[in-house]
């Protein structure tokens, strides 16, 4: 089931969480959760679409292809890179939790 996503729009390429090198595009993706308390917790969080760290997944990869072949979405080229992206977003699913933060500890003590 997909999700709605939002592109971000930005001057610099972004950084990819996983490896810190350079990412070709960053979707906002939501998502949520019940924390200990039971109360809903929504949220949105970015995903980077990276060359290196992304190039195995079947959806990922086409879309990794087309920026290495065009760099830039223009208007004879949008409705390919659409097509792309939109499969991709489909399945997108937002980072695990770093269970090791303090924001883990506060989520397990329903303070989140």
């Amino acid at each position: 089931m997909s999700r709605p996503v939002e592109v971000v729009s930005v001057v610099e390429p972004p950084v990819c969480p996983r490896c810190d090198g350079e990412g070709l595009l960053s979707v906002m993706v939501g998502h949520g959760w019940t924390n200990a308390r039971g109360s809903a917790v929504r949220g949105h969080v970015p995903v980077v679409l990276c060359a290196g760290c992304d190039s195995g997944d079947p959806l990922a990869a086409p879309l990794i292809t087309w920026f290495h072949v065009h760099e830039t979405v223009t208007g004879e080229v949008a409705e390919e890179f659409a097509r792309l992206l939109d499969r991709w977003t489909g399945c997108v699913r937002p980072p695990a939790p770093d269970e090791s933060t303090r924001e883990a500890d506060a989520w397990r003590r329903g303070e989140l």
